[in-house]
């Protein structure tokens, strides 16, 4: 049993989304990424750069080119940089530095080699370790992890030494940091550890470690999994990580050079310290151009380098560092870390939607895009999805800011698919019966009717209906003489081209033609849809009808002679709808005014006159002015006389010549509907050099001279010709 249009309409509404969001859930974990990168630069674009917190919670201390490049350090092996580097260790944590991180591994030392040369590191090692302030850096690797040195463990404390792991999701980019990771070996009682001795046990990243400590709080598991630092519940994330949000205007993170700080401490500028570092996170890292550089979330908005660095304390900036302008899709990793410290200190990390959440917004999104797709024409739909993808990426926008990731790509994704795949069911199955009444009925009905017909769902059926209208009957003039001597191909030739000029103007007028009846055609207006005013569109569409052939002398012109049109219109109640038997009918229209619309046509010939409408046209039409009254006339077939009127064309109106000759056909029309026929006659008379319907008045004026009217004289003419 064939199911009828709306409950396919209905069932494909719901399959079609369903279809779209299993496919982008599917690949939702590659599209996860990209769909937080795009956040950020769609955020950027709505609101502009993201400001960093006012006052920064953590800072950088970069190991950067300046630093290669200025003495001591220039032309000094890194690994001889450890006492230097004490010295700025000493004065950050003199100056009250809350927690500092050393994205640094450095696994040698020449301690082994000079004992000695780095006794005050180790000394301020064992001191940031002791107060709790300083964490060494590790990396974690699938067999056994790169350490520090074992003398800078010994003198920080093992304790204090944390994984800068930063794991890259599957495209290579780095957008997460671990909260915790699964290490080996023994438990040494230290912040966040559990286990026995030689058991695998979680201990906090680097960035949450540093932030526990800057924040004198220890990460703390939560019953059900989760975990909280100082009271804030870190979003959720994949595999137990923190998803970062960055800071994206220029030096969101204020970054000091190692140069300048060493030089600062060697000149005793402790308020320096105290002023820039008091109560901060720190992280120490190589912010080189080349090293340790990482594509990032925020890659599509960085920042050129180098821009908005905090005050100097003893060297200016050194010229030449940084390209102006220039940006990069990478950044250093220790700014990864850092801004991670930022979110937990601040509580701003982004929490991304759960599983079901994000099922239930792409199964919306894609519904809302199967409807619209739909209920609409295929441009329409997709202007509609356009606007539906256009608010859905301002409310993604919108709660990005606030700190929740919506699955933004996938449901775009699920929406786009929706699109060809509900179009393609459309055009494949609901539209076939569509095409198949289109196709059957497009040559003899009218598109408005086969468009109700379809919106209906319904075939046509017999049936009509009474309705006012306006009728239009067109003819030519002199077809026997310009067809003779024609071939029957180049006569259809002839008329195919002048119905096709008469058709489209009908139809532009707003009507549409009924039927070809041999070298006629017969239109009608106001139906099958009301228009505002039926009888001023048929008096339009027959003025441009006779100025199309106007324009064009190829129309109707053949080697015998040039044919005319003659046209006239009628309004008044009609008979219109399927007219005929069940297995044959048209959609035509019938009745006298249909009849009279033909007469009128021909009675053309008695006044010389192209076009005829009748008086009932004229009150239709609303403005009298456009016409001329021409007679009153009793056509055949009709009992009931009727006032029969011309067209005016713009430029006869507006002709002061054609203007008073209209006056004095009027006047002389008034003497004959008078019984004055003397004066009529004279009337006409002196108008026949200019208006052929004035001959035609003046042969009857003239039968009449001299004689009286009957009693009954009322001035109508009887047409004895159709």
């Amino acid at each position: 049993m064939k199911l009828p249009r709306r409950l396919r309409l209905v069932l494909l509404s719901a399959v079609a989304p369903v279809v779209a969001a299993l496919l982008a859930l599917a690949v939702s974990p590659s599209l996860q990424g990209p769909s937080i990168d795009s956040l950020y630069w769609l955020r950027e674009l709505l609101h502009g750069p993201r400001p960093a917190p006012d006052p920064s919670p953590v800072v950088v201390v970069g190991i950067d080119e300046e630093t290669y490049r200025r003495p001591p350090f220039a032309g000094t092996p890194q690994a001889l940089w450890g006492p230097r580097l004490g010295t700025v260790l000493g004065a950050m944590l003199d100056g009250g530095a809350a927690a500092i991180g050393l994205d640094l591994v450095h696994p040698t030392s020449v301690e082994t080699l000079i004992p000695g040369f780095e006794r005050d590191y180790l000394l301020t090692l064992r001191r940031g370790g002791r107060e709790g302030r300083l964490v060494l850096a590790k990396v974690q690797h699938q067999s056994a992890p790169l350490m520090p040195f074992r003398g800078y463990m010994i003198a920080a404390g093992a304790t204090n030494v944390r994984s800068v792991n930063l794991v890259e999701d599957p495209d290579g980019v780095l957008r997460r940091v671990p909260v915790t990771l699964t290490v080996a070996g023994s438990n040494t009682g230290g912040p966040g550890t559990a286990g026995q001795a030689g058991q695998p046990r979680q201990e906090p990243g680097m960035a949450v470690e540093v932030a526990s400590r800057a924040l004198k709080a220890p990460l703390e598991r939560l019953p059900d999994g989760g975990a909280a630092l100082a009271g804030y519940r870190l979003p959720g994330g994949e595999g137990d990580r923190l998803l970062v949000n960055h800071a994206t205007s220029a030096g969101a993170i204020p970054t000091y050079s190692l140069a300048d700080l060493f030089a600062c401490a060697e000149a005793g500028k402790s308020d320096y310290f105290a002023r820039h570092f008091k109560g901060k996170a720190v992280m120490v890292g190589t912010v080189l151009d080349v090293e340790d550089r990482k594509l990032s979330s925020n890659r599509w908005v960085t920042k050129p380098e180098g821009v908005n660095l905090p005050e100097r304390c003893a060297l200016p900036v050194m010229s030449d560092l940084y390209v102006a302008g220039r940006t990069r899709d990478s950044i250093p990793g220790v700014y990864i870390h850092a801004a991670a410290i930022s979110n937990l200190m601040n509580r701003d990390a982004l929490a991304e939607t759960n599983g079901t959440t994000a099922a239930a917004l792409v199964l919306l999104l894609a519904g809302l895009a199967a409807v619209v797709t739909l209920a609409t024409r295929p441009p329409v739909a997709a202007a509609w999805l356009v606007a539906v993808l256009a608010g859905w990426s301002g409310v993604a926008v919108e709660l990005f800011q606030a700190g929740l990731v919506l699955p933004y790509l996938q449901a775009a994704s699920a929406a786009l698919l929706v699109f060809p795949l509900a179009l393609g069911f459309r055009f494949a199955v609901l539209d076939r019966d569509q095409r198949r009444i289109r196709s059957a009925f497009k040559l003899y009905l009218p598109g408005s009717l086969i468009d109700d017909m379809i919106a209906s769902g319904q075939s046509p059926s017999l049936g009509g209906e009474e309705r006012d209208l306006s009728i239009l009957f067109c003819d030519i003039a002199g077809f026997t003489k310009m067809s003779e001597g024609m071939e029957p191909e180049a006569l259809v030739l002839v008329l195919n081209r002048y119905f096709t000029v008469m058709t489209d103007i009908i139809e532009a007028h707003g009507g549409f033609v009924d039927k070809y009846i041999g070298d006629a055609v017969l239109a009608v207006f106001g139906a099958p849809y009301a228009i505002d005013n039926h009888a001023r569109a048929a008096v339009a569409a027959a003025l441009a009808m006779r100025q199309a052939m106007a324009d064009d002398p190829t129309l109707l012109a053949t080697a015998s002679g040039r044919g005319s049109n003659r046209i006239g219109i009628a309004t008044g109640p009609a008979l219109i709808g399927n007219i005929g038997s069940p297995r044959r009918f048209n959609y035509t229209v019938m009745g006298d005014t249909v009849n009279l619309a033909s007469r009128l046509e021909g009675a053309n010939k008695y006044y010389s006159t192209a076009l005829m409408v009748s008086g009932e046209t004229v009150l239709h039409h609303g403005d009298p002015e456009a016409f001329r009254a021409l007679d009153t006339v009793q056509v055949v077939g009709r009992s009931e006389p009727v006032a029969v009127f011309e067209p005016l064309s713009d430029a006869s109106r507006s002709d002061p010549e054609d203007h008073a000759q209209r006056a004095a056909y009027a006047a002389a029309l008034d003497h004959w509907r008078a019984g004055r026929f003397d004066q009529a006659a004279a009337g006409f008379r002196s108008l026949v050099a200019v208006d052929s319907a004035a001959l035609a008045m003046l042969h009857k004026a003239e039968r009449r001279v001299g004689s009286a009217p009957e009693p009954d004289w009322a001035g109508v003419t009887a047409l004895t010709d159709k």
